[in-house]
């Protein structure tokens, strides 16, 4: 009997895929967040790989949390310009003293660095332009899949 269970577990045991529990970090993320009135509110996350999540909340086209991938030069583009902006530089928060307003909350993590920035309507031009820059890749993406447990390749 106790053969039986030493051979099963091993069996299950060799059934065992790492890679599913595995989570890739994105090296971007941003979040729109909420306002006293229609502004819409998601968060999209890019990974090395050219995957890219998307959770839309509120008073946007799709609500929900969906998944695709990007082509690998639309990766290189964001992250050259990341650099071009010098996104590390960036200070961490850019708060106007209105209330009524959305945030964006950008987080980059690449080459060992992490950065966050909050704005709130202050942020210089060049962050405007990364806002833009994600949303027209977001508008981009034809083909959405629900979320789901991806093997990260």
């Amino acid at each position: 009997m106790r053969l039986i269970i030493f051979f099963s577990f091993i069996f299950f045991l060799s059934c065992f895929n790492p890679r599913l529990l595995q989570q890739e970090e994105p090296f971007f993320s941003m979040q729109r967040t909420a306002c006293y009135g229609t502004c819409p509110q998601y968060t999209v996350s890019i990974y090395h790989n050219g995957k890219i999540t998307y959770n839309g909340k509120l008073f946007v086209d799709k609500i929900g949390c969906f998944s695709s991938f990007i082509y690998d030069a639309e990766v290189a583009t964001i992250k050259l310009f990341l650099d071009d902006i010098d996104f590390f530089a960036l200070d961490k928060e850019y708060i106007s003293h209105m209330t009524d307003i959305p945030s964006v909350v950008t987080e980059v993590y690449l080459d060992g660095k992490r950065h966050k920035v909050t704005d709130r309507l202050e942020g210089p031009q060049s962050l405007k332009k990364c806002y833009l820059l994600i949303d027209s890749v977001i508008e981009s993406i034809q083909n959405w899949s629900d979320c789901e447990l991806l093997l990260v390749e």
